[in-house]
């Protein structure tokens, strides 16, 4: 029986951490390096699944802020459009002789009543200009909702400030061998009570011309620590029940190896349980190497932790894995 065989035999039921077993060779990684999932989905609706609730708590403050500023900015020139449109004479308190200045003062006119501001300097003049003023303010009053809302959901969301190596390193390990990487906490803040599970993911032939995808959750030396205030090396022993026993660096490429990393912790600023999730493919593997310590006690006497050494390593002499 085949080591691979016996793997599978062992391998316990809902080890399946939900993607598909029948794929390619090849095909790129199933979670890229900033923890979201490289899936593209067909819904068959107009907006296919966008939602502009969940977008605007998940997408990039810079994204967010253009969104921001560039719905106030062309909510204004509309509605000052329509003032300037309507006729100036419509706006008590219009300064100004040309044309560009009274198209200012609509819209800053506009800005006023959209945020409900209302100086007093300019106001409308008859059933329609009030008309358009009110349906602005309302619809001013609903955006700040919005963004009010957004603004904070994206403040109270907790998430994890973690900082993964960039490599996967096979290093020695009580006189055998081991998959390791290290995750260092980027934050002050206390997480407390975390567990790690890393999966590992390959492709066999099933000897009919089919490739399937198998999938086998490994044994840690450590899955638990109750305090996260520096980093962690997480630590696989590769046994013979592990699919990575026996092989090579050429044998972990033709297998389309791909670990995953789950990580699951509580916050303690926020009260919340975070989840980090990473992963790795073969060509961030690393044969016969180290971590080094990323961390130290600097002059003062205070345990030091260094953020940009996290993930340096050194080689370092392995067996071989069998």
């Amino acid at each position: 029986m085949s080591v691979i065989q016996r793997v599978i035999d062992r391998m316990k039921p809902g080890e399946d951490i939900g993607l598909d077993h029948v794929g390619q060779k090849g095909r790129q990684r199933s979670i890229n390096p900033d923890g979201s999932y490289n899936l593209e989905r067909k819904t068959g609706r107009l907006f296919g699944n966008f939602f502009l609730f969940n977008w605007l708590i998940t997408t990039s403050w810079t994204h967010y802020s253009i969104v921001l500023v560039s719905v106030y900015l062309l909510s204004n020139i509309g509605f000052g459009s329509l003032y300037y449109l309507l006729g100036s004479e419509n706006l008590y308190g219009i300064v100004g002789t040309s044309e560009f200045d009274k198209f200012m003062s609509c819209f800053f006119f506009s800005c006023q009543t959209f945020t409900t501001v209302g100086y007093g300097g300019l106001h409308p003049i008859g059933k329609v200009a009030s008309s358009i003023a009110a349906l602005e303010a309302f619809l001013g009053l609903m955006v700040f909702a919005v963004a009010t809302g957004t603004l904070y959901g994206r403040f109270s969301r907790p998430k994890a400030r973690l900082k993964y190596s960039s490599k996967v390193i096979i290093a020695p390990f009580k006189g055998k061998t081991s998959m390791q990487f290290i995750v260092a906490n980027e934050m002050n803040t206390v997480y407390m009570e975390m567990e790690a599970k890393v999966n590992i993911s390959w492709m066999e032939d099933e000897g009919n011309g089919k490739s399937v995808r198998r999938f086998q959750q490994v044994k840690l030396e450590i899955d638990k620590i109750t305090m996260f205030p520096t980093s962690w090396t997480i630590n696989h022993p590769i046994d013979e029940e592990s699919a990575l026993y026996g092989k090579t660096e050429n044998d972990l490429q033709k297998m389309d190896i791909e670990i995953f990393v789950l990580l699951k912790g509580f916050d303690d600023t926020f009260s919340q349980t975070i989840y980090s999730r990473q992963s790795y493919t073969s060509e961030q593997f690393v044969w016969g190497a180290k971590f080094l310590r990323p961390f130290g006690v600097n002059s003062s006497g205070k345990l030091e932790m260094d953020l940009t050494k996290v993930g340096e390593y050194e080689k370092a002499d392995i067996v071989h894995l069998v």
